[in-house]
């Protein structure tokens, strides 16, 4: 049996509680059936709960993979440890989504919204990779089964779907804007409102909501240090980067190149 309170005592969250009971559940099946056995998606936050528990477990390996060179949604492999991860097959698919779309005007929002009104759960959902006239979604080969012979239609725009290869995934940079300022500190509300255009005094609120996330944590501490590499995501905002903290000015502000994906 797996010492479950020992290896979850230093976790506080009661989400992050839920995510490691869920991932000790399929690591027991694999080592009382010796089968292996995967997790649903996580994101990179979540995927780093759970490797230093796992680390710590005896007579099982396991592997990460998000079907696609630099996924940010993983699901984690788990199998007994005589065997190989090549000897796994992967659980994974892809579905291609084409269509006429205007100007390119199809976005992540769209894509998962429709695949939720088929009553898919957004933990069976791996990264959505839009590109033009077109669109990849990674998921477990039987969700992509369903969705191939379900979704018709996102948004305004009516759809083909088929099955293809992880390997034919044709992957296009993203798009995004740099914006260069300054700010009067490393805080995090200060780092989101010129990321965002949102006004200072209307984010304490926002950021105790749990509306935002830092490196795909939730925080609510709008007083939260950012540091040059952090990911800082806002609820139906979108993404930005902190991709260079520069020298102060002379009003002692600090200079920051923030990368905002669009």
């Amino acid at each position: 049996m797996i010492d479950r309170e020992g290896l979850t005592r230093h976790i506080r969250s009661a989400e992050d509680k839920i995510i490691i009971s869920r991932m000790l559940d399929r690591a027991e099946a694999v080592l009382k059936n010796y089968i292996p056995r995967n997790t649903d998606f996580f994101d990179p936050y979540q995927i780093s709960l759970c490797r230093p528990i796992l680390n710590k477990l005896d007579e099982l390996k396991y592997f990460i993979a998000g079907g696609v060179a630099q996924s940010e949604r993983q699901i984690i492999v788990m199998f007994p440890d005589y065997m190989e991860p090549e000897e796994i097959e992967s659980p994974l698919s892809v579905l291609q989504i084409d269509g006429d779309f205007e100007n390119n005007n199809l976005s992540h929002r769209d894509i998962l919204g429709a695949i939720l009104g088929l009553g898919i759960k957004r933990e069976k959902i791996g990264d959505i990779i839009v590109s033009a006239n077109c669109a990849y979604i990674v998921s477990f080969k039987e969700i992509c089964d369903f969705m191939n012979g379900n979704l018709a239609k996102i948004s305004r725009y009516s759809i083909e779907t088929n099955l293809v290869d992880l390997e034919n995934i044709k992957i296009q940079e993203e798009n995004y804007k740099l914006i260069e300022t300054t700010v009067p500190s490393l805080r995090l509300d200060a780092l989101v409102g010129v990321g965002f255009g949102e006004s200072r005094s209307s984010l304490s609120k926002m950021i105790g909501n749990d509306r935002v996330k830092v490196n795909w944590k939730p925080i609510n501490n709008p007083a939260h240090p950012v540091h040059e590499g952090d990911v800082i995501s806002f609820k139906g905002k979108g993404r930005i980067l902190l991709l260079e903290v520069g020298n102060k000015t002379k009003k002692d502000r600090y200079k920051v190149t923030i990368k905002r994906m669009i």
